[in-house]
């Protein structure tokens, strides 16, 4: 991930040259019941339409989360969180984003707490699934800006499929191992501070860190963060 160049901590507005002003939150169609009764045809009042949380990352970014379980925590974080709801200009805040990345950081490590049965049925869930589906939907991706090229359409409608299959292939195995490896790190694998950098050109916001670590929510860098820094790696 890119380091150099970066706009200030203490900025308050997202930098211009952050790919994060392209990837601002869609409003969704989400089935509030179970996948069976989510269609248009049986109800169409089951849906109701919301713009959840995203982190700001765009296709690429959300392709590049290796861990099944930090990728559907991450979106049921995001669903919990409306951004159709938040004041004018929060999300063009690089300090409302801190405070975000480090809650979902303390988000994660409560859920891998959980027994790995336990929250692979809950992620197995009709509703989770279908809201998942809703979230991701494939035709979407056609209408992203940056998309010029077949190849690149092909690419991005890849990537967009393989999430929706994530949610298929989790099983108490791979949750276990994925746990585990995020219990080692600490903290998130991939929506950390390495990633905010990358999504919106600066660190995390100073005044922000200090208002959390006073409220017991910022909890530190996860170790593949603080080995980043202390070797410089890429």
């Amino acid at each position: 991930m890119e380091t150099t160049k970066l706009a200030s901590a203490y900025s308050r507005t997202i930098s211009g040259k952050s790919n994060a002003w392209v990837a601002f939150p869609e409003e969704k169609n989400v089935c509030e019941f179970s996948e069976p009764l989510c269609n248009n045809i049986i109800k169409v009042r089951n849906y109701y339409v919301t713009r959840p949380y995203n982190f700001m990352m765009n296709l690429d970014q959300w392709s590049s989360i290796t861990n099944k379980i930090e990728l559907l925590t991450a979106i049921r974080f995001g669903m919990e969180w409306d951004t159709n709801n938040f004041p004018e200009g929060y999300l063009s805040d690089p300090a409302f984003h801190t405070q975000m990345y480090i809650k979902f950081h303390k988000y994660l490590m409560k859920n891998v707490m959980r027994e790995a049965p336990k929250i692979v049925a809950e992620f197995q869930k009709a509703v989770f699934k279908a809201r998942f589906l809703m979230t991701f939907t494939i035709d979407e991706v056609k209408d992203i800006p940056h998309l010029k090229t077949h190849d690149q359409l092909q690419s991005a409608l890849m990537k967009a499929k393989n999430l929706q299959n994530q949610i298929d292939k989790i099983n108490v195995i791979d949750a276990t191992r994925d746990m585990f490896l995020i219990q080692n790190n600490r903290g998130p694998i991939t929506i950390n501070r390495n990633m905010f950098i990358d999504v919106f050109k600066q660190d995390f916001n100073p005044h922000m860190i200090q208002i959390l670590k006073s409220q017991g929510i910022y909890l530190g860098d996860p170790d593949n963060v603080l080995y980043k820094k202390i070797h410089n790696t890429p």
